[in-house]
């Protein structure tokens, strides 16, 4: 599951599409594709939302969030991510848009979503109710 689409990329990155559109290479008919292609937007999709799911997971959170139970949360959770993959793609073709390599890229997600919990449980994103095993390593350690 992917937090937005590869048209909301574009979107936000058009001036990389040919036309709006992510497209891949296709030497048979000499078509160049873009940069990035749509199969790369499509993993950055992937990548950087499995990487909200742990930032959402460590606050606690239920993983992914669903568009059809949390509809608020899921749709700002998905522009976030679908701004920071439209970043990499200006990176991508050398334009620095204040977005450094992927080490950052999980610091910021996990800061956004420390930043917007509170929101998140006003508007019923469920949590977790068991404790992580962070919790459990650190009381044994203590205790």
């Amino acid at each position: 599951m992917t937090y937005g689409t590869a048209a909301q990329v574009a979107a936000k990155a058009r001036l990389w599409t040919d036309n709006g559109v992510w497209v891949d290479p296709v030497e048979d008919y000499d078509i160049k594709g873009t940069n990035p292609t749509l199969s790369t937007v499509t993993e950055w999709l992937e990548g950087i939302s499995a990487q909200m799911d742990i930032a959402l997971g460590t606050a606690w959170f239920v993983a992914p969030v669903d568009s059809d139970d949390d509809p608020g949360p899921y749709k700002a959770i998905s522009e976030y991510v679908v701004s920071l993959v439209a970043d990499q793609c200006h990176l991508a073709n050398g334009i620095e848009r204040e977005v450094s390599p992927q080490g950052k890229i999980m610091s910021d997600i996990t800061k956004w979503v420390t930043s917007n919990a509170d929101g998140f449980l006003q508007a019923g994103l469920p949590q977790r109710e068991s404790p992580s095993i962070k919790t459990q390593a650190t009381f044994r350690t203590i205790g």
